[in-house]
């Protein structure tokens, strides 16, 4: 078989793009801007595998075929009018779903009109200022679901004042899920109309918007059945501003948000102990976001006593003594986030300074002694920490990192570590013919020092789904042979990738098929 050759090195220009940083069960959140000068266009390659999974029931079917040929149902004025008598009498439980894809697939279709009149029913409501006919008046006719209303999700709306959220909550006496993530101007109106209207709520996320800790006080105490809050990126969160919600609530020693399993504080501006106050009245967490704050050493008894399952210290200054020895106190864990230690509220010029990171291959060996025994972690996130493979006498940290932890792993997050090589990535071989393939899903080694050598090592993991290596040296012949062994591969970033040419960047499954043929 003629050996394959890799496409000529050529450039692709960087573009920037910007936006409001979310939160869900794999982050946004977590892909830290780690440098300037790392690029931030994107160029993923994508395909669709054959289906494994039960087949799906028809009214799923149904929604796929409506949403494939609406396009051409909108440009037949009879076919059109037809199709919306029979989306007014579609099931209520039925129309989040249809929603949600006719919103990713062709939001240039919906009107404000169309919206208010077939869609702003059933369970569930999600808005994003991703479709472009939804206005304020789109978020006023949300009142109208009422009672039946039980999640209502409006992210991204920068421009709409506090009023015009805090109007609709009277009307939702059974809302249980309240997203309003990135919607700037939502603050003590909202907040306040929320606990007042809506008692039964267990999730609140007002991530990214103007909320003050005052503002939470009724809802911490009239909603007891409050499992998840999230309250990232809130400007003016501070020592002083928090005050007030401490004296309000945590002056009684007997008071404990004893449901609370889920809470956001990333990049909020307090300090270790109002954290501290924050964490010790919510006994019973599972899953804790820090990152980007001021803490350094956070209770350990209190999570350990909490069954963290879940844990992000991203761009925290917390010592590589103490990182240590608290994850050794969290044997549920099953997500870990510890990106660019020492980072310092995550600043561009903290991150990108070398010297301030805290976590090094020996810190790192520590750590691979503790948790390989941890039978239950699924993710990892090491992103950022440039110190890691910089010890020449301590090279073997990462490969043994991998082998012991990492390929145990579903996720794992190795970006902007530069000093990764390829052959630290031998660690992905099994070391007996009875052990397993590795259980990665996702391996992202974007802006790493990996090249054609690691090409034996990737394809040996079978089990992946998308593979990122934006920034690397790798070239189209060792991706050839990556995907020659991975069948369940979908999802390629390619990104800066010199040794693929750009044309192939975003269609290497393409070139990669082209050339079996040729082969």
């Amino acid at each position: 078989m003629p050996k394959r050759k890799a496409e000529p090195s050529q450039g692709l220009a960087k573009r920037r793009r910007g936006g409001v940083p979310a939160f869900g069960a794999e982050t946004e959140d977590d892909r830290v801007n780690l440098s300037s000068n790392l690029s931030t266009a994107s160029a993923f390659s994508t395909r669709s595998v054959p289906f494994t999974g039960p087949i799906p029931n028809l009214s799923a079917l149904c929604a796929r075929s409506f949403v494939a040929n609406l396009q051409a149902l909108h440009e037949t004025r009879d076919d059109w009018e037809t199709t919306l008598k029979w989306l007014k009498l579609m099931p209520d439980n039925l129309v989040p779903k249809l929603f949600a894809m006719l919103r990713s697939s062709c939001p240039q279709i919906l009107t404000n009109a169309m919206i208010t009149s077939y869609f702003l029913r059933g369970p569930s409501i999600v808005l994003t200022s991703d479709v472009p006919a939804v206005n304020k008046i789109t978020i006023l006719a949300v009142a109208g679901a009422g009672n039946s209303l039980h999640e209502l999700h409006l992210t991204g709306f920068v421009k709409f004042a506090d009023s015009v959220f805090a109007t609709v909550l009277p009307f939702m006496p059974s809302l249980r899920v309240l997203v309003l993530r990135g919607c700037a101007k939502v603050g003590s109106a909202t907040a306040e109309a929320a606990a007042q209207s809506c008692p039964l709520l267990s999730t609140v996320n007002f991530n990214y918007t103007a909320v003050p800790p005052v503002a939470l006080v009724p809802l911490l105490k009239t909603c007891s059945d409050l499992k998840v809050l999230k309250l990232a990126g809130i400007p003016n969160w501070t020592d002083a501003t928090f005050a007030k919600l401490s004296s309000a609530v945590f002056q009684d020693e007997s008071f404990t948000l004893r449901n609370i399993q889920t809470l956001k504080l990333r990049q909020l501006g307090l300090s270790e102990s109002s954290i501290n106050s924050f964490l010790a009245r919510c006994p019973n967490l599972t899953r804790l976001d820090l990152s980007f704050t001021h803490v350094h050493r956070p209770l350990p008894v209190v999570l350990a006593e909490a069954r963290i399952e879940k844990l992000s210290l991203t761009s925290t200054a917390i010592s590589s003594i103490d990182v240590v020895a608290l994850i050794s106190s969290l044997p549920h864990i099953k997500s870990l986030a510890l990106g660019a230690l020492g980072g310092g509220q995550g600043s561009s010029v903290a991150i990108g300074n070398t010297s301030a990171m805290t976590m090094t291959d020996q810190t790192l060996e520590s750590l691979t002694n503790v948790l390989k025994d941890f039978g239950q972690l699924e993710k990892i996130s090491l992103v950022g920490n440039t110190k890691l493979g910089a010890t020449f006498r301590r090279s073997g940290a990462l490969e043994y990192f991998i082998r012991c932890v990492g390929r145990k792993c579903k996720y794992l997050n190795l970006s902007g570590v530069h000093h990764l090589q390829s052959l630290h990535l031998a660690g992905l071989l099994s070391q007996d013919a009875e052990d397993p393939p590795p259980r990665l899903e996702q391996l992202i080694l974007n802006n790493t020092g990996v090249d054609d050598d690691a090409a034996p090592y990737m394809a040996y993991c079978s089990n992946l789904v998308v593979l990122e290596l934006a920034g690397t040296q790798i070239s189209s012949a060792g991706l050839f042979s990556v995907i020659d062994t991975c069948p369940k591969l979908q999802k390629l970033n390619l990104t800066s990738c010199r040794s693929v040419s750009v044309t192939d960047r975003r269609r290497f499954f393409e070139a990669w098929k082209h050339n079996s043929e040729e082969t």
